[in-house]
């Protein structure tokens, strides 16, 4: 990884620290801020420099604030303010060279390919939420649109974190009802004992606890839609109930014999089999068939990639308004990575993946670096030198200026030699054919080399192929 970086510092022991990770020739010191014009990254020296630096510097760098002073102050300070991070003296074993390798990378990846996001995704006519261009979904869209206004019950599958309330919310939007309440509840979600109160309401002292009467979710949702989300983990003996309210439109509150009327249609979502329940005696099969008029079925998001881009724009445009961040766009690299990743946690986990690399990006564009996917976290890859070709330039430098007047293309070459030859060999388990065979040479080339440079072998010799 290669980039510019200045060190802001009026401390030569700290320059020292950093070149032992990073090489004499990989940075450059100054000791005003206003001196530096030019750099990706700003190494700045709080203790002799100032904090106060960081707000000029901030704007235009990654800026890696580095402090002796144990504690929190400067963690906090510096965050808070813009910093890219914080990191301790000493330096050796600190988080410095992780650090800048990350910000050297999103520096690197940022000035490659951009996708602009324009301001111009839109979801379905009514909601914003349902977003895609991709056959399976574009079915969906049609699916709501046809029964939204035609007063039958729906049952939405898929898996969790589809947006089977979003769906169901959309038909509410859609149909004869949307002035009327749309009301929500997950049967998962509340205790066995305490869903059927949920639902039906109670009366005062219907059982403990109960100080006051209470009006159950079918009487808030009269007139308009109650969506009954998880329908599947619905205890069996309360089926019953809900199925009389579906076929009568009445029901009694816990603790009363008045029978309340209401009109309401029903939406159902499960990520469950039902059939295969209603086979093992675990779902009524007269309210299967009930629930079951229409179905919409929402593919999982590993089923509809093509759509991720639309939705990652969609999911920005939204979160970034409500955090307050101007978020252009994204790197290739970011839409890549989501593009292969399986997301068993569908579009659910996407919009999530979006809000925390909106919540922790350091940039006007969202980058591979702000991902945080289980099984894919970003390998912060440790560097003694920025790069190869840095660190060999660094290590030239160095030896330029040792006062070696002579001999240093032979000593450098030598030097390069010895070390290929022996990474290779341990790579190989010592192994001198295998060894050969990856540097690219021939056996009798190798061994006269290694002879040459009187590298010996561990054991005394492993001659196997």
């Amino acid at each position: 990884m290669t980039g510019k970086v200045a060190i802001l510092t009026e401390d030569q022991s700290l320059v020292k620290e950093i070149a032992d990770i990073i090489g004499s020739g990989a940075v450059e010191v100054f000791s005003r801020a206003e001196d530096i014009r030019e750099a990706d990254v700003v190494l700045l020296d709080a203790d002799s420099s100032g904090i106060k630096n960081l707000s000029r510097l901030k704007d235009k760098y990654f800026v890696i604030v580095i402090t002796a002073e144990k504690g929190t102050r400067y963690l906090i300070e510096s965050m808070t303010f813009g910093a890219f991070d914080c990191v301790f003296r000493p330096l050796k074993n600190s988080a410095l060279a992780g650090s800048l390798e990350r910000a050297l990378g999103i520096r690197s990846e940022i000035k490659g390919h951009l996708v602009e996001f324009h301001g111009n995704t839109q979801g379905t006519s009514v909601t914003c939420a349902i977003v895609g261009d991709s056959p399976m979904l574009q079915e969906v869209c049609k699916l709501i649109g046809q029964v939204g206004r035609v007063d039958v019950p729906v049952l939405i599958t898929g898996e969790s974190g589809t947006g089977k309330e979003l769906v169901a919310e959309s038909v509410w939007k859609v149909s004869t009802r949307w002035e009327k309440p749309f009301v929500v509840l997950n049967c998962a979600a509340i205790p066995e004992n305490l869903l059927e109160a949920e639902l039906f309401g109670y009366e005062k002292g219907a059982f403990t606890g109960a100080s006051a009467s209470r009006i159950g979710k079918f009487e808030e949702a009269d007139g308009g839609i109650i969506f009954l989300d998880e329908i599947g983990d619905m205890p069996f003996l309360l089926q019953a109930k809900v199925l009389r309210v579906l076929q009568s439109g009445t029901f009694h509150r816990l603790g009363s014999n008045k029978e309340i009327s209401v009109d309401v249609r029903i939406i159902t979502a499960t990520n469950k089999d039902l059939e295969k329940m209603v086979r093992d005696g675990k779902f009524r099969e007269d309210l299967y068939f009930r629930i079951n008029v229409v179905r919409i079925h929402l593919p999982a998001l590993k089923e509809r990639k093509e759509d991720i881009p639309l939705l990652c724009e969609c999911f920005t445009r939204r979160h970034s308004t409500q955090i307050g961040k101007e978020i252009k766009g994204a790197t290739s690299k970011f839409e890549k990575t989501l593009m292969e990743y399986d997301w068993p946690g569908n579009v659910r986990e996407l919009e999530n993946v979006i809000r925390k690399a909106i919540a922790f990006t350091k940039t006007p564009y969202l980058t591979s670096y702000d991902l945080d996917l289980k099984g894919k976290q970003q390998s912060v890859k440790p560097i003694h030198n920025i790069s190869f070709k840095d660190a060999l330039r660094s290590s030239v430098r160095s030896l330029l200026g040792s006062g070696h007047e002579e001999n240093i293309y032979d000593m450098v070459v030598k030097e390069a030699e010895v070390v290929l030859l022996q990474e290779a060999l341990d790579a190989s388990g010592w192994n001198r054919s295998k060894a050969a065979r990856t540097l690219g040479i021939n056996r009798l080339t190798l061994r006269r080399k290694l002879e040459e440079y009187g590298i010996g072998d561990k054991r005394d010799r492993i001659e196997t192929d």
